[in-house]
Parts: C-alpha cells; sequence; structure tokens
C-alpha cells in the first residue's frame, strides 16, 4: 500500500491505496471533472448537492460499462457454443466405423 497526494476542487488529500498512484491521480480527475461539470465548471460553486450529482453520473456509467460486459460476454459464450457445435460435428467420428486409425 503506498500514499498517493490528489487534488479534488483546490483540496489537497492523502489517500492509502494498493491501486497505482497514475491510477489514483487519474480516478481523482475524473472525479474532480465530475464535480465541476455539475457545478458549471467553478469549484467554489460546488455543493452538497452537487456532489449527489456528479457520483450518479459516475454510478450510472458504472452500471452502462457492466451491462456492456455482460452483453459482451453473453456473445462471447454464445459464439464459443456455436464454435463447439461446429468442431464437435466436423470432429465426430462417422458410424460404423471401426475406430481404427490407416497407417
Amino acid at each position: 500500500m503506498g500514499l498517493v497526494e490528489i487534488e479534488i476542487l483546490e483540496r489537497r488529500y492523502t489517500l492509502q491505496s494498493d491501486r497505482p498512484p497514475e491510477h489514483v491521480k487519474a480516478v481523482a480527475a475524473y472525479v474532480d471533472e465530475q464535480l465541476r461539470a455539475v457545478a458549471g465548471g467553478k469549484s467554489d460553486a460546488v455543493r452538497r448537492d452537487h456532489a449527489i450529482l456528479a457520483a450518479l453520473n459516475i454510478a450510472s456509467e458504472l452500471f452502462l460499462v457492466r451491462e456492456q460486459r455482460a452483453g459482451v460476454i453473453d456473445e462471447t459464450d454464445r459464439g464459443l457454443a456455436a464454435m463447439q457445435a461446429l468442431l464437435d460435428r466436423d470432429l465426430a467420428i462417422p458410424t460404423g466405423n471401426t475406430g481404427s486409425v490407416p497407417r
């Protein structure tokens, strides 16, 4: 675990995190950006309602990404099942075959 200094709305914070410092700083910058966006770009105008709106926006993005990820996983699973069925069909030993391999 390492300490990482970040800045959100001109306030500095020191966080302890298992994540790489670059990740923590990128997340902090994103939160700062979202807070400023809902407050009209002014850091001194951010109020509790703005923080809640920013949190809702970020959570909404997270939910959308999770839904997309689930869709990709489902689509991949269907594709793999179809390929497996084709392989099973094409590699099946024909009926009546004695199982010996010609040499």
